[in-house]
């Protein structure tokens, strides 16, 4: 059960460096190499790298199918927190793509 506690972990970490990467890119006051040296987005790295080591762990007690089809549920929560947080739009589209995405999660998992 640690091992799907800690997949969710990893699915909202994520989500969130995703945000703080996208942040940082649009902060820089300039492009180049400022995008990638922003507070914000460095943050964003030191996120992926908690969750690398989370996901290792994550994946030693779970089937790699498993484990990837639950990470796919990032990209649900990444428009969702991108609506919520970046007052990005939210489409039809994107309301069809969670919804097919969260069918195929299902029944992958019965």
């Amino acid at each position: 059960m640690i091992y799907y506690f800690l997949t969710l972990i990893v699915i909202l970490f994520t989500s969130i460096g995703h945000l703080l990467l996208k942040i940082g890119a649009t902060r820089a006051s300039t492009t180049g190499a400022r995008i990638y040296t922003n507070p914000v987005s460095i943050a964003g790295y030191m996120i992926f790298a908690f969750v690398a080591f989370i996901s290792i762990y994550a994946m030693k007690g779970l089937e790699m199918k498993v484990f990837f089809a639950m990470n796919s549920l990032t990209y649900i929560c990444i428009p969702i927190l991108a609506y919520l947080i970046l007052k990005e739009s939210f489409t039809k589209n994107k309301i069809i793509g969670i919804i097919i995405i969260s069918i195929g999660v299902i029944i992958f998992n019965l």
